[in-house]
């Protein structure tokens, strides 16, 4: 009989159990995550799909504010509707710049420029047109369908109330290029809207341009603003007051009138810069919008060259006035005596070449010769001195080196020392005729109205001169009486005794009292000063310098005035200074006048 046996129950697979198991825990942690993110984390959740949601625009910091020594507004800022555009919407439909042209009354290809100006920044808008009228701007506001990639706001922008006077001293506000854009970086910083362009809105960017605000705007599906969910206001950019005189500035500007010159005045006691007139000058105004291809082309091939900041970047042989370098060469080199005559018999002979003199002199010391500007005497004094001792006098006051003034692209200048020979004249052999040109400031040299101005400043002040520099302190906007003061630097130093500078000031006095600068007296002042004309080539004109320093007792101002083919300094130059000088002195017995009256009260 077979036994049936009944079939045995499998043993249970771990397998089996093992599927269900981590299916539990995948559920569990699903759930808990769940819970995490709905319970825990859901406020902060909230937010974020709401910034999700949202866009933030850059708000512009209103640019800081620049005034004169006396607190007369230089540059200021204002409201102005401003349109952008941003570059790759535009070139995705070419239809609408012509279309915003027309809307705006502007030049296409004016605004096409600027456009292009913004194109390293393509997905950004650039700004393509300012102060454009209400009317205009709610109407482009009101059709922003037909013009895809642009847009209008009300900014604070950048205005000089005085656009021509101060041009080269201030520069101007643009859109940033990419040059810029590489130099504010590699400063440290990321460029605002609009950056300075040259001058003083250019040296001082970084604390000019503030800090930007944000506003943050809710978006609806359509990635439209529907309500400002969030704003950080902007940090205006510090104030700059000058060392400027206003006035002075203005009248040194029309003294010059239609000559091509430069007007630089210092305090010699601390170097501030006074006044600082560059001519033929440009209006500011043309750069608002950006200025037109057109415009610029007419001011870069005017023959006047008025985009160049004659002070510091035109250089030329100062002529007479060099003549004070040659006397500190003499003193330093131990030949000075302002009692020896020297003999002029109507120039000097030197080998087979005759250099001339203004005059025949005969025997002749220091304080005539200074006053009627004797080429022979100082031509003496040069040779005593030797090329060394006149290239050594020249470096020590300054001559072929910037002055370190705060304003970009300043000059150096041209100086015969061994360096410059070898890299411009290395086959060049120096004759005594060229000593005895320098010590009469012609030959191998040039120099800039500012060295010249500071040249006057360190005699006026008995050897030592200062740094010129034009921002006198920094000003926080929103903590006014929170002021950082410019030091006074020392920029130069010679070493000579105050009988030594007393006599150089007392013969300039005579200059203008009895000598070549009889056209620089003002009544009632006495003051020191130094023509010099200066020849650029045989048979041209001679370029008209003068340098002076006032009053004498208690100078209060240094002044070069350099007028391109002047003529003679005495004729063109020195009228000019008069008028610059008498200016500065009667506002300063002005300013004087009220603490006078409250004393004697």
């Amino acid at each position: 009989m077979s036994v049936i046996h009944q079939p045995r129950k499998p043993d249970l697979d771990a397998r089996a159990l093992l599927f269900p198991g981590v299916l539990f825990v995948l559920l569990s942690v699903l759930f808990l995550r769940l819970w995490y993110f709905q319970v825990v984390k859901s406020v902060e959740l909230a937010e974020q799909a709401t910034f999700v949601n949202a866009t933030s625009t850059p708000e512009l910091a209103p640019r800081g504010l620049i005034y004169d020594r006396s607190g007369v507004l230089l540059a200021g800022v204002r409201p102005e509707w401003v349109v952008t555009a941003i570059p790759k919407v535009m070139d995705e439909n070419p239809d609408v710049l012509p279309k915003l042209a027309a809307l705006l009354g502007a030049d296409p290809k004016k605004l096409k420029s600027k456009l292009e100006a913004g194109r390293w920044k393509p997905w950004l808008p650039t700004p393509i047109h300012i102060g454009a009228k209400t009317q205009v701007a709610s109407n482009l506001a009101d059709r922003a369908d037909e013009f895809p990639g642009v847009d209008v706001r009300s900014q604070a922008m950048r205005f000089y109330p005085d656009p021509k006077s101060f041009s080269h001293v201030m520069g101007y506000v643009w859109v940033p290029s990419q040059d810029d854009v590489d130099r504010i970086k590699s400063q440290g910083q990321e460029p605002a809207d609009y950056v300075g362009k040259n001058g003083i809105e250019m040296t001082f960017e970084k604390d000019l341009m503030g800090k930007p605000g944000e506003v943050r705007m809710e978006l609806d599906a359509k990635r439209r603003p529907t309500k400002v969910i969030g704003r950080d206001a902007p940090v205006p950019g510090e104030q700059l007051i000058l060392s400027i005189d206003k006035r002075l500035q203005q009248e040194a500007i029309k003294a010059l009138g239609n000559w091509r010159g430069a007007v630089v005045a210092l305090d010699p006691t601390n170097g501030e810069v006074l006044c600082m007139a560059s001519t033929p000058s440009f209006d500011l105004g043309l750069f608002k919008n950006g200025i037109s291809q057109s415009d610029f082309d007419s001011l870069k091939d005017d023959p006047g060259q008025p985009f160049l900041n004659r002070p510091i970047q035109v250089k030329y042989a100062p002529g007479s006035t060099f003549k004070l370098v040659t006397t500190i060469a003499a003193m330093e080199q131990g030949y000075f005596d302002p009692n020896r005559p020297e003999y002029c018999s109507g120039g000097i002979q030197l080998g087979k070449k005759f250099i001339k003199c203004l005059g025949n002199h005969g025997s002749i010391t220091f304080h005539r010769a200074l006053a009627k500007s004797c080429n022979a005497y100082f031509m003496n004094l040069a040779l005593k001195s030797k090329r060394e001792g006149m290239l050594k006098a020249a470096q020590d006051v300054g001559i072929y080196q910037r002055t370190g003034v705060d304003l970009p692209s300043e000059r150096r200048g041209d100086l015969a020392t061994e360096r410059y020979m070898e890299k411009y004249y290395p086959k060049y052999r120096w004759p005594l005729g060229d000593t005895a040109n320098l010590g009469i400031g012609q030959g191998i040299l040039a120099v800039t109205p500012v060295q010249m101005a500071n040249l006057m400043a360190l005699v006026a002040n008995d050897g030592t001169s200062f740094r010129p520099h034009l921002v006198r302190s920094v000003r926080d906007p929103l903590q006014p009486k929170k002021i950082e003061n410019i030091a006074a630097e020392q920029l130069h130093h010679v070493d000579a005794p105050i009988s030594f500078w007393q006599t150089v000031k007392s013969a300039m006095v005579d200059v203008i009292e009895a000598g070549t600068a009889g056209s620089a007296r003002i009544p009632g002042v006495r003051w020191g000063g130094k023509t010099g004309s200066a020849e650029e080539k045989k048979g041209s004109k001679t370029h008209s310098w003068f340098i002076g320093f006032a009053p004498y007792e208690n100078p209060k101002i240094a002044i070069c005035v350099f007028v391109e083919k002047g003529g003679h300094g005495g004729t063109v130059a020195a009228p000019i200074a008069r008028r610059v000088v008498e200016l500065y002195l009667d506002s300063l017995k002005e300013a004087k006048a009220p603490l006078n009256s409250s004393a004697s009260d």
